[in-house]
């Protein structure tokens, strides 16, 4: 994992293929968007990582097959978790300590989203980090078919890694990022690990404030 973080930042793509590296890159992704999708507690950065393989796709690092294929695979099942924890989980513990954790309006948001659109839901809580596990965990919660949360869930997944991903391959094609493309893919890193830090101070700090309360 080192080895592959060092190789990007310094942009040496032949050096990964060299390590063979590039099946275990495309599975760190993929596991990454799984627990971003599946546990709301875990707040890792997966628009960032989309957006950078997007730009990645762009400089012919990786196919199209990533984002089209593989990505929403991995974030279509971590939703399909998440809905099985709302299932399952109802009314335990498990789900008074995810309302710790989570930040305050989200979960009103993604009941008001679930309420209004049924399963379009998915749709437009998917481009809202906490709030795209907490949609299929409401829909769990009440029960809503399976087929239904499958179909939406798969769907998007694709169309959110496909706008993201399409966006991150356009920067990368525009002449000013072109020249500075290792600035931006550091940059990128830089934010994906920056948020996941701030991410983190928040739960752990939420959590404080409610055992003191």
């Amino acid at each position: 994992m080192h080895d592959m973080l060092v190789a990007i930042w310094h942009q040496d793509y032949q050096h990964l293929a060299h390590m063979q590296a590039m099946g275990p890159l495309i599975a760190c992704l993929m596991v990454i968007l799984f627990l971003e999708s599946s546990f709301v507690f875990l707040p890792l950065p997966g628009d960032s990582l989309v957006l950078l393989a997007g730009g990645l796709a762009g400089l012919g690092v990786f196919g199209p097959e990533v984002a089209l294929v593989y990505m929403p695979i991995a974030a279509g099942l971590g939703s399909l978790i998440a809905y099985w924890q709302g299932h399952a989980l109802h009314g335990t513990p498990f789900m008074t300590f995810i309302e710790r954790t989570i930040p305050e309006g989200s979960l009103p948001r993604a009941s008001r989203l679930l309420n209004r659109y049924g399963f379009l839901a998915m749709f437009s809580s998917r481009f809202i980090p906490f709030v795209r596990v907490l949609t299929p965990m409401l829909m769990g919660i009440s029960r809503l078919r399976l087929t239904g949360v499958m179909i939406s869930s798969f769907a998007s997944a694709f169309l959110w890694t496909l706008l993201l991903a399409l966006c991150g391959h356009t920067v990368m094609a525009l002449p000013f990022f072109a020249e500075h493309q290792q600035l931006f893919t550091k940059g990128l890193l830089v934010c994906s690990m920056t948020l996941f830090a701030i991410a983190i101070i928040a739960i752990l700090v939420r959590l404080y404030r409610h055992r003191n309360a």
